[in-house]
């Protein structure tokens, strides 16, 4: 898998269960408290809440400008703010660390700027359109989601967790052909004028039922080059949101902003910086492509 896809890989994710969610209501989401308040669970020891949105409800229309702003990190408004494929992307990691010092995980957070009307972002068709990836020649490369009816959540045994504003969907994810990470996503939609967000959380509840059992499974390659399956392990500590802001709507500027917390046992890659490294860059990539169908 190129570096270019890696990001697209990474948080397609997100945007797959985001695709089932677009039918929800617009009720406030109890996971939004959840995670910007009990926070997200990494490890027995580390637990870390999920930063609330830039444009957090509440914030008046000075204050909005002014919290805007701070997403560019380092760049120039002007230069962040072109209407542009090119235009700069937001890429701030940081690693989350146990108490022993040890790298459990990070916390990643992206920000962008597009030009479109609000209506066209909470378009399913376009949304589908926009964030789908042709499979790959490696059979690892397939992302896999799949809705879980409501019929079926109650047969599990989890029918006070169907609401009219949450969904979930089993996800399979290939990371880097190193890793594949399942399990079920619970996604919750906030849907208001100038705002649409989406809260997803790994639920572990499902952990009982082996099919949806939330685990990493290690890819290795055999003497011929094919990648086979390896051991299954345990896994948790996946959660964000995707959240875009209007800004300006005479100008159709909208803000993307992302915001996760993705915990990284030391078996992926070794303890080395690997995702680390090759993340930035992709994610800019990713940026730009999602412009470029918007220029369609």
């Amino acid at each position: 898998m190129s570096h270019s896809k890696f990001c697209g890989v990474l948080l397609a994710h997100v945007v797959a269960c985001l695709i089932f969610a677009m039918r929800l209501s617009a009720q406030e989401p109890s996971l939004f408290d959840e995670l910007t308040g009990g926070g997200v669970k990494l490890t027995e020891d580390v637990i870390v809440a999920l930063p609330l949105p830039t444009l957090r409800d509440g914030l008046q229309a000075a204050d909005r400008a002014a919290a805007a702003r701070t997403v560019t990190g380092k760049q120039d408004w002007d230069q962040f703010a072109r209407n542009s494929v090119m235009a700069p992307v937001t890429i701030e990691i940081e690693s989350l660390l146990d108490r022993q010092g040890n790298r459990v995980g990070h916390k990643i957070h992206s920000a962008f700027l597009i030009y479109t009307n609000m209506s066209k972002i909470r378009d399913q068709d376009f949304m589908q359109q926009a964030f789908a990836r042709p499979s790959g020649s490696d059979e690892a490369q397939s992302i896999v989601t799949q809705e879980i009816p409501d019929a079926e959540l109650h047969q599990l045994g989890l029918g006070d967790a169907v609401s009219e504003n949450t969904s979930y969907a089993f996800l399979e994810l290939p990371l880097l052909n190193k890793v594949i990470v399942r399990g079920v996503m619970r996604i919750e939609k906030r849907d208001h004028p100038g705002v649409c967000e989406f809260f997803w959380k790994l639920d572990t509840r499902f952990n009982a039922v082996e099919k949806y059992a939330s685990q990493w499974t290690e890819l290795q390659r055999n003497t011929v080059g094919r990648l086979e399956v390896g051991a299954s392990h345990a896994y948790q500590g996946c959660a964000g949101f995707m959240g875009v802001y209007e800004l300006d709507a005479a100008q159709n500027q909208l803000l993307v902003e992302s915001r996760m917390i993705l915990h990284e046992p030391s078996e992926w890659f070794a303890g080395s910086n690997f995702l680390r490294s090759k993340l930035p860059l992709s994610m800019q990539e990713n940026a730009r492509s999602f412009r470029r169908k918007l220029a369609k």
